[in-house]
Parts: structure tokens; C-alpha cells; sequence
């Protein structure tokens, strides 16, 4: 009797034997599991020691990087804000503004091209140029503002045009222009002269006009270019006019400001001109005291008249010759 219950006592020993290995092997793979969670935080946390950043594109560059500029003479560039797609670079030039109307003037520029970006980056989303989406986004530029699109077309260097003029706040002249920069579709290809540039101008000035806000339009500079000699949405350049070096078609120059019936320069003042330089000769009657006959005309004057004959008589108006000699005690008229 006693045998059986050794091997009783030994199955339970065994058994609970069993259970201690089994909640060993259990502990153990939890502290590796625990370890692996462990090294994996610390290797994120040594991954983000590059310090805080704003996860946004967005970025600030100095304006000698802008890839748009106003023209000479202003308005003046305060800042550029800069965004990058995977498939565009968009430029914000924020524009000195002395205007009252809320909102601040810019001139932005969109240029769609081989952008040098991850692939986890978003594209930019393309718009075509429409009127009516182009007055939307004159109303969000200047909220409360009456504008009214311009009827005309017109050109810049780059090409057609188009804006929305109107007044806003204490009488300030605004506007809203927008242009697109692409070459015609018979022209461009998927390897050749492709890209797009798109240009909007948002300008309020105190006192300005029409063509004053104009001014920016046709006279702003595109400086930025992709590095592909393929991405050209420009076009080809316009030949050159057949008149050029062929008899029988003269080329005059431009009239020049200092001629006559031209008007100066806006914000020129005219050129001051002497009361002297302009107050006529008073040529006054002189009566002689004792008329002098005219002397005789001899063949080898030529039948010039003298100061007597000329003047119709006595008691007109006696006008002298360039050269007077005066003859006796008389002096010259």
C-alpha cells in the first residue's frame, strides 16, 4: 500500500512541477514582450530628438528667393510665405498696403513642374482659369468689396489677362487680377514644353486708380524656373517680323517725352518756365520828332525796303533793321 501512494505524491509533484515551468515560460515571454515595447519607445524617442516643428509646408524664405517681383518702384515686398506639392511650388508675396479695407495685398504665384518632394507629400489640385471661379475668388480676397470685372482684354508680357476692379472702405480703389501662363495645347507635350504658372493679384490703395493698380500687372517679374530645360510653359518664342531688313518698310522711333504735345510723366511736375521766357516783346509806338526821308535805293540793294517805307508812314509802329547806324546827331528808333 505504501508504494501507491509514492507514486501518487510523485504524479502530484510532477504536476505541479509542471505548472511552476509553465508560469516560469509565461513570465518570461511577457518581460521579453515588455523589453521589445521598451527598446522600441526608446528608439522612438531618440529618433525624435530633432527638436518641436510645425507640421505644416508652410515655410518663410527672404525675398531675394521670391519667385514673383512687382515691379521697380513698388509696392514693396514685406515678406514671402512658401508651400510645396508634389507637384507645385506656391509662392505668397505679401505687398506694402496703405489702404483702410481689411485684408493685405499680395501677389501669388503657382508653379506646377518636377518638384523635388517625398512621395507621401499631396499634390496641389489645378484650376482652370474660368470667370466665374475667378470672381469667387476676387469676393473671398475682398470681402465686401463691389466689384465688377473688366470687359477688355488685355496683355502683359506673359500674355492675356483679366481683373475686377471696385472701391472699398473710405473710398480705397481695389483690385483682383489673375492670369495663367501655358503654353497652347498643339504646342505642349508630357516630355516638352510643359508646366503651368498661374498669377493672382490682390491690391488696395488709398487714392489710387484704375490704371495705378494696373501697374503691378503689367509690370511683375516671374524669376523662379524648374532646373528641367523640358519644362517650358511659355512657348516657343514669336518669330521675328518679315518687315525686319526688307526695302519698303521704314521703322520710325517712339515719340520722345521732350517733344512737344506730350504730357510728363505721372508724379513729374512740368518743367518751370520763366515769366521772362514767355512775356512777349512790348514793341512800343515811337513818334520821331522829325521824320527822316528815306534815302535813296540805289541797284545795288536790291530794292530792300527801309525802316521808313516799311513802317506805312508816319505814326506807325517803327520797327528797326538788325544793324542801325545812327546818321547825323539822330539816334536809332
Amino acid at each position: 500500500m505504501a508504494l501507491p501512494r509514492f507514486e501518487l505524491l510523485l504524479a502530484m509533484f510532477s504536476s505541479r512541477r509542471g505548472r511552476s515551468l509553465e508560469v516560469a515560460g509565461l513570465l518570461c515571454t511577457r518581460r521579453a514582450a515588455g523589453l521589445i515595447v521598451l527598446l522600441s519607445v526608446s528608439a522612438a524617442g531618440c529618433a525624435a530628438r530633432e527638436g518641436v516643428r510645425i507640421p505644416s509646408a508652410a515655410t518663410t524664405v527672404p525675398a531675394e528667393n521670391a519667385l514673383i517681383l512687382p515691379p521697380p518702384g513698388g509696392p514693396a515686398v514685406l515678406n514671402v510665405i512658401e508651400r510645396r506639392s508634389a507637384n507645385a511650388v506656391e509662392q505668397d508675396v505679401y505687398l506694402y498696403t496703405s489702404a483702410s479695407t481689411p485684408g493685405q495685398n499680395f501677389l501669388r504665384v503657382q508653379m506646377f513642374g518636377p518638384v523635388s518632394a517625398g512621395i507621401d507629400q499631396k499634390k496641389s489640385a489645378y484650376l482652370p482659369v474660368r470667370a466665374s471661379d475667378m470672381m469667387r475668388e476676387a469676393q473671398r480676397a475682398l470681402p465686401g468689396v463691389a466689384l465688377t470685372q473688366s470687359p477688355y482684354f488685355l496683355q502683359n508680357n506673359y500674355g492675356p489677362f483679366g481683373y475686377a476692379f471696385g472701391h472699398g472702405r473710405g473710398g480705397d480703389a481695389c483690385l483682383y487680377g489673375w492670369q495663367q501662363i501655358r503654353p497652347p495645347a498643339s504646342q505642349r507635350g508630357p516630355l516638352r514644353d510643359y508646366g503651368t504658372i498661374q498669377v493672382r493679384l490682390r491690391h488696395c490703395a488709398a487714392g489710387a486708380t484704375e490704371s495705378e493698380l494696373l501697374a503691378p500687372v503689367y509690370g511683375y517679374t516671374i524669376s523662379g524656373t524648374f532646373a528641367d530645360p523640358d519644362w517650358n510653359p511659355y512657348g516657343e518664342p514669336p518669330p521675328v517680323d518679315a518687315g525686319i531688313g526688307r526695302p519698303g518698310n521704314p521703322i520710325y522711333r517712339e515719340p520722345l517725352l521732350a517733344e512737344p504735345n506730350l504730357r510728363p510723366a505721372a508724379g513729374r511736375p512740368a518743367p518751370r518756365v520763366s515769366a521772362q521766357a514767355v512775356r512777349p516783346t512790348a514793341v512800343q509806338a515811337k513818334q520821331p520828332a522829325q521824320p527822316r526821308e528815306a534815302p535813296p535805293v540805289s541797284a545795288g540793294q536790291g530794292g530792300l525796303p527801309t525802316p521808313a517805307t516799311a513802317a506805312g508812314g508816319a505814326g506807325a509802329v517803327i520797327v528797326p533793321m538788325p544793324t542801325c547806324v545812327p546818321q547825323g546827331g539822330d539816334a536809332c528808333p
